[in-house]
């Protein structure tokens, strides 16, 4: 029988990458890894891949021609059953290429359409009710005009990064002129290209939610703890989501909705949604045609049995998965955020937190570590170390994972303690 492959372009920072390379293997299926410069991806990430026995290739990731010719090459090797990216930035070029190879996978269009918060919000405006009011603006001048349309608070977004970067409220003209100005000048975030155009929003203020999506059906619903305006760093996560069924199926019918409208209707989504000051209506956010980040996929796991990345690799390969998610526990990820500035000298408690009753999982995020120089920037970057616990409810689960959390000693030249939200 000939060796089955699936090629993964890229791979992110935060497990998942590495959660669907176990299943393949497990499954006797051989991940490959693309990369454009597999040297420097993070250590942490080699040192995951290395102990899993997973290849990295260098491939011109940014092209479509060369990761077709890539691909080709692993033809050679065996039966190359799937291309995928699981990684927020190449997405929409992972469906891309499935699709000239034949291979499953989402509508590239759609795929695409997810990495522009432009190109999503327009396809949902078919749909009342989905969107917030927004704007567009290719200068800071008009998007002071939009705001001054829209009302303060609002919020102002580059329309192609993840993750909250440079996302902020914004209260006044002058931030919202600031604000556009850093984004309008960045020209390069990650090695990729920033569309010259900003978004402006009307804040929606209420609790905020994802919808974990597969084949267009909500499987479940996640609350998320953000820190305090103007930023909007996720610093902790609850799975499943503790509503009502009224705001539930409010959740998963404006989730759905927004799928659909997408287009993301084969394979994994991730849509955020936020509640209106009323809490009886929502706005979607965004929609990300990928599993979550943030760890929620193992919270799903930890609380339900449900492997959102082992169902996404199963469609992958062909199959049928069954697609029900029942819950007897509850999970959180709490994120312990970086606060001062300075050089990271020690990083203490690690094994002791580690330890505590119902604690899954304690890592520093990769980039933290012993040696880095560090400047808050208002994004998930901030975060420092993640922790999952589990409990019989979401209260019993985060003082769990806070508890651990207190455990973590980040020492700094010039230390203070770190910042827990």
């Amino acid at each position: 029988m000939a060796t089955r492959i699936v090629a993964f372009i890229e791979t992110p920072w935060t497990g998942a990458g590495q959660d669907c390379a176990r299943y393949l293997l497990e499954h006797e299926v051989t991940p490959i890894i693309l990369s454009k410069d597999p040297a420097h991806l993070h250590p942490a990430l080699l040192a995951d891949f290395a102990e899993l026995g997973v290849r990295i290739d260098r491939c011109d990731t940014d092209s479509v021609d060369a990761i077709v010719s890539a691909c080709t090459e692993l033809k050679r090797e065996g039966e190359l059953v799937g291309v995928v990216s699981v990684y927020e930035y190449y997405c929409g070029i992972g469906a891309e290429v499935a699709a000239i190879l034949g291979l499953p996978g989402p509508d590239p269009a759609a795929a695409h359409a997810c990495r522009s918060k432009q190109a999503s919000r327009q396809a949902m405006a078919s749909v009342p009710g989905l969107n917030p009011e927004f704007e567009i603006c290719a200068g800071a001048e008009a998007a002071v005009l939009a705001a001054g349309r829209l009302g303060y608070p609002v919020v102002v977004k580059p329309v192609d990064l993840t993750g909250s970067v440079h996302v902020r409220r914004c209260d006044s003209p002058d931030a919202v002129r600031e604000l556009t100005e850093t984004i309008l000048g960045l020209g390069s975030y990650l090695g990729h290209d920033v569309v010259a155009k900003v978004m402006v929003e009307e804040c929606v203020p209420g609790t905020e939610f994802s919808a974990e999506v597969m084949h267009g059906r909500v499987l479940g619903l996640t609350q998320k703890i953000s820190s305090p305006p103007p930023h909007f760093i996720e610093m902790g996560h609850v799975f499943p989501a503790a509503v009502d069924e009224a705001i539930s199926a409010l959740l998963t019918a404006k989730a759905e909705q927004a799928v659909k409208a997408v287009g993301i209707v084969w394979g994994p989504a991730h849509v955020e949604l936020k509640l209106t000051a009323e809490g009886t209506d929502a706005r979607v956010i965004e929609v990300n045609g990928r599993v979550a980040g943030g760890r929620i996929p193992e919270l799903v796991r930890i609380a339900s049995g449900v492997d959102l990345c082992a169902i996404h690799m199963e469609s992958l390969l062909g199959g049928s998965p069954d697609l029900t998610v029942e819950c007897e526990r509850t999970a959180v990820a709490h994120f312990v955020l970086l606060s001062p500035a300075g050089a990271l000298t020690d990083v203490l408690g690690i094994e002791l937190a580690a330890s505590r009753p119902g604690v899954h999982e304690v890592r520093l995020r990769p980039g933290v570590q012993v040696g880095m120089t560090y400047e808050p920037n208002g994004s998930n970057r901030d975060r420092a170390a993640w922790i999952l616990a589990e409990g019989a409810n979401a209260v019993e689960a985060m003082e769990r994972a806070e508890a651990a959390g207190q455990l973590l000693d980040f020492v700094w030249d010039g230390a203070v303690d770190p910042v827990t939200v």
